[in-house]
């Protein structure tokens, strides 16, 4: 797990040591305007804040201010709050607020690290991980925060957890085979394993297509860290971006039609679509500041 754990550390830490635009005619896409926006992190005004932008790459817009090194924005089924990941307090807490930045809540509130947050469908619980046991294990919450639950329990380092889109599975990466990270499925209660990817390089940051039949996910078996497609039941590998940099974190659209991610490819962290099956990577920021940790406003 250590390339997963390094891999924490850099989307926390990135920022500080470290480190629009598409034709909307190029995607063809009819949306409303809560689903057409994305949420991302960049530091292109000097410190990290979370922003939104058009699915274009157009009307960038600032939602937080002075908010210590926030990261991992997710938007909540409903489209009306975000949980992010910062370090406001002194470590890795989950927080949430209202789509406007407003009424920024602690709901972790441990000394441990956590990380990685992902909405079960219904908005009524998040998922993540955390290193309060002293390893990565995988734990669901609701989304006030309350009645904590540890999923994994095992001493392997277990994260990234991923919902299905009918709350009944969550993916994720483990471990716990004493080999690298492979992708794992089990039931939305911990219980019925079933492990999906299985290589000798880290295979990490699954994410679930919107009818459910397709995980993306990142993987570092071609030497370097790719995105990667594959059916729900592990069948069916294919490599998506073939590119020699790092591509990572990958992110469906409501619709299905088309993967963001972030990627180093153009010398430095920038936010790109592409369809689902890999073709028209386009670059949404052409920002030289940094870009990343990309998330698509749910379809309402």
């Amino acid at each position: 797990m250590k390339n997963l754990s390094i891999l924490r550390l850099i989307s926390v830490f990135v920022f500080g040591v470290v480190l629009v635009m598409a034709g909307h005619h190029k995607w063809g896409m009819a949306q409303s305007s809560n689903e057409s926006r994305i949420v991302f992190i960049s530091d292109r005004d000097g410190s990290p804040e979370i922003y939104f932008m058009n699915f274009d790459g157009s009307n960038v817009t600032k939602i937080t201010s002075n908010s210590p090194l926030p990261n991992l924005p997710q938007w909540s089924p409903n489209g009306e709050k975000i949980v992010f990941l910062s370090d406001k307090d002194g470590n890795a807490e989950l927080y949430l607020m209202n789509i406007d930045g407003s009424n920024q809540v602690n709901l972790t509130n441990h000394p441990g690290g956590d990380y990685s947050p992902d909405w079960s469908p219904d908005g009524s619980k998040i998922a993540f991980d955390s290193y309060r046991n002293g390893n990565f294990e995988v734990f669901v919450m609701n989304a006030d925060g309350t009645n904590l639950v540890n999923l994994t329990n095992n001493r392997a380092s277990d994260g990234f957890p991923a919902w299905s889109p009918d709350g009944q599975r969550i993916a994720f990466s483990s471990d716990r085979d004493n080999d690298e990270d492979n992708i794992y499925l089990m039931n939305a209660d911990g219980s019925n394993l079933v492990k999906l990817t299985n290589t000798k390089e880290a295979d990490f940051s699954p994410a679930w297509s919107p009818d459910g039949s397709k995980i993306a996910f990142v993987s570092e078996r071609d030497g370097n860290s790719e995105i990667y497609v594959m059916n729900a039941d592990g069948t069916n590998v294919i490599n998506l971006t073939k590119n020699p940099n790092f591509d990572t974190f990958p992110a469906w659209s409501p619709d299905g039609s088309k993967i963001i991610f972030h990627s180093e490819r153009d010398g430095n962290m920038e936010i790109y679509a592409m369809n689902a099956d890999g073709s028209n990577v386009t670059n949404l920021t052409n920002n030289p500041g940094v870009d990343m940790s990309p998330s698509w406003a749910p379809r309402r």
